[in-house]
């Protein structure tokens, strides 16, 4: 399929692939997806490993930053518990889908996660 549709779906896997722990493995899974064309599918196989991976943590320390600078609450429980703290962003990472460059709009993207799983971000 070479459609609007299949280049939607490819977008999809590489933003999937891009905030996930290691985007080589989605890569790879998206090759086998049969609504993808092959050019497309020629296109994930032409990515470099350690490509993806640096790529995939450049997206997550420029989210984090924009997280940062617009939460003074963020930036204030990362210095109080920096590893609770990146946990709870590495799961936000993971299961929102980055939708914005503006630091107050991560910062209620952000907040809305916490609220949805009832966490409460570290006291003092």
């Amino acid at each position: 399929m070479d459609s609007p549709e299949a280049h939607r779906r490819f977008e999809v896997w590489i933003a999937d692939a891009l905030v996930s722990r290691d985007p080589v493995p989605l890569f790879e899974k998206a090759r086998e997806d049969p609504d993808l064309a092959p050019a497309l599918k020629e296109a994930l196989a032409a990515a470099d490993p350690d490509g993806l991976r640096l790529t995939a943590l450049l997206v997550a320390k420029l989210r984090f930053e924009r997280l940062v600078r617009g939460s003074s609450n963020a930036g204030e429980w990362f210095d109080r518990d920096p590893r609770g703290f990146t946990e709870a962003f590495r799961r936000y990472h993971a299961e929102v889908v980055p939708t914005t460059s503006e630091p107050r709009a991560e910062k209620r993207l952000f907040e809305a996660w916490l609220a949805e799983r009832g966490i409460q971000a570290a006291g003092p």
